[in-house]
């Protein structure tokens, strides 16, 4: 029956990839795989996994209600449905320590108990999944170890061996929706797997397996995001700041290491727990080197990562400054990840892009520079700034050109189905821009365009054209300092778009839209965009004569130490 499934999965899909658009694609695939565990708990005849089934699909259309209502926290929710799960379906009664004693539960507290260990699966799923592709990962990884745990604690077949591996065949049989190292998971089938998941744990302990084993197995597998999830809220609890700098995969990016390779080594290390939680539990001639095998591993991945990546750690601060204005050393990943989470968690954010003649331009507009410094992401975009800062002793961790940001935040905003805004430009390139970005990302919802040419008597009619829209994305092309500016004013100090992420792109969407080309990748690779865009508009020439102050400056700052900030 269970090849049944996989091979019925992949029919499915086979038949029909070739008619469906992306989403639709996506859409199709869910509901097959949905229908699939029906199929197992009907199969099955198993009360208890019925229910767990059941509590699966109900995760799944929380998960969806929570993509579609932004506006309202719904994770508490989980809890309840937990509880649900734990009064109807199997609950924890007992715990199995070593030396075959067991520690039984009063039926309250064991409710309570299940309860909590259902509700937490889906929310440490959903913590992960904002990093692309690390949710996928570690469910095929803790869901091996349990299928695993299972197999080898079970006397014979039982429902739930069914189970496991009927889970291990849909995420193989569905590995494209799953295990893709730059897609998400995404809210409902993280809710929907961390719910069958609980439950096919607490199963597995009822049907004389040792709960410990299962429950050190999972532990292990979500040590680190839980850790970094933690400091994460507790951190935003007491400082009220991003601790970026927590997570395993940051550190992993701030070495140098690209984001599948990030993926793949903290996927490594939670195995590599996970089979220290399930060894440890297991007694015999095989417990040393189950315990063992986890430990080298480790070490060699380790000895690894430090001849690959030792060399190139960043030790820098995580905002770096220059000339009195703070600078977001991330990456590309990073930011469409906390871009995803405010829009999930309904926040404005203010995003934007600063090169060398912008920074020297803070240098002397007081207001600009409390703009950059109030905004949530100042990326770093420009060659002369990326210079400027290894020349300081502070190299950032990579550059985030503005075209680039808009392509891929295009691309994040189709698979979410996000509506972005187009504002700024000479009438009829915003328009165009949005042609281009709808050729190369179907699925992408334009809300809106509008050129960057209007009066302050127009401003409310904008503003309100854009609150109107639905748009959660907003990329404004006024050029600097004035789209800065003019965003945290809507944004942050009168709040007329809630929601809503702005990002001042400067003169990006003359370069989308075709009316200026992008320099050649070998002019990019000898850093000299700037000369290439100059020669298409030759007025730039006056901007360029600044960089040799630019440079000066640098480089005083260099030699003399940290220079004084001016008050304006």
């Amino acid at each position: 029956m269970i090849l049944v499934l996989g091979l019925g999965g992949l029919l499915v899909q086979r038949f029909f990839k070739p008619h469906l658009d992306r989403d639709q694609y996506y859409y199709v695939k869910d509901i097959t795989m949905l229908a699939s565990w029906a199929m197992v708990g009907i199969w099955s005849g198993s009360g208890l996994l019925k229910w767990v089934i059941i509590a699966g699909m109900g995760g799944l259309f929380l998960g969806f209600c929570q993509k579609m209502q932004r506006s309202f926290e719904l994770r508490p929710l989980f809890l309840l449905l937990g509880l649900l799960l734990a009064l109807f379906g199997p609950r924890i009664n007992f715990i199995g320590m070593p030396g075959g004693v067991f520690l039984y539960l009063p039926q309250g507290v064991a409710v309570i108990l299940s309860a909590l260990w259902y509700s937490l699966f889906p929310l440490v799923l959903q913590e992960v999944d904002q990093i692309p592709g690390l949710g996928g990962s570690l469910l095929f990884v803790g869901w091996l170890l349990m299928t695993l745990g299972v197999v080898t604690s079970s006397p014979g077949w039982n429902e739930v061996i069914y189970a496991s591996l009927a889970g291990l065949v849909l995420i193989g049989t569905f590995w494209s929706r799953h295990l893709h190292v730059y897609g998400r998971l995404g809210e409902q089938m993280t809710s929907m797997w961390g719910m069958i998941m609980g439950g096919i744990t607490v199963l597995g302990a009822s049907k004389g397996l040792a709960f410990s084993a299962l429950f050190l197995m999972p532990l292990g597998l979500f040590l680190v995001p839980i850790m970094e999830t933690s400091l994460r809220v507790v951190g935003t609890s007491l400082v009220r700041r991003q601790l970026g700098n927590v997570t395993l995969y940051r550190a992993l990016i701030n070495r140098g290491v690209d984001h599948p390779m990030a993926v793949y080594m903290v996927s490594f290390t939670c195995l590599c727990l996970g089979i220290l939680g399930f060894s440890a539990q297991r007694y015999g001639p095989w417990q040393v080197p189950l315990l063992v095998l986890p430990g080298v591993l480790l070490l060699g991945g380790g000895l690894y990562a430090f001849l690959r990546w030792g060399g190139s750690v960043l030790t820098h601060s995580r905002r770096p400054r220059i000339f009195g204005v703070h600078v977001d050393n991330v990456t590309l990943n990073y930011v469409l990840g906390r871009v995803r989470a405010m829009v999930s968690q309904g926040e404005s954010c203010l995003i934007c892009t600063l090169d060398a003649l912008g920074a020297l331009r803070s240098r002397e507009d007081a207001e600009y520079r409390e703009v950059l410094n109030r905004s949530d992401l100042v990326l770093p975009d420009g060659s002369g700034l990326i210079e400027a800062f290894k020349l300081l002793g502070n190299p950032l961790s990579e550059r985030i050109p503005g075209v680039e940001f808009v392509d891929h935040l295009c691309r994040l905003a189709a698979s979410e189905r996000w509506g972005v805004f187009l504002l700024g430009g000479k009438p009829g390139v915003a328009e165009l821009a949005a042609q281009r970005l709808l050729e190369r990302h179907p699925g992408l919802v334009v809300a809106g365009c509008r050129d960057g040419y209007f009066p302050d008597s127009e401003e409310g009619e904008v503003i309100e054209s854009i609150a109107s829209s639905g748009a959660r994305v907003l990329f404004v092309g006024l050029g600097v300092p004035r789209q800065e500016k003019w965003l945290f004013k809507v944004l942050k100090a009168h709040g007329r778009l809630p929601g809503v992420v702005g990002v001042g792109i400067g003169g990006s969407f003359d370069v989308i839209s075709g009316r200026l080309k992008r320099a050649p990748v070998s002019w990019q690779r000898l850093r000299l965009e700037w000369l290439y865009r100059t020669i298409q508009e030759p007025w730039r020439i006056r901007r360029v004569a600044r960089l040799p102050k630019f440079a000066f400056l640098v480089l005083w700052e260099k030699l003399f130490g940290k220079r004084e900030e001016r008050q304006d």
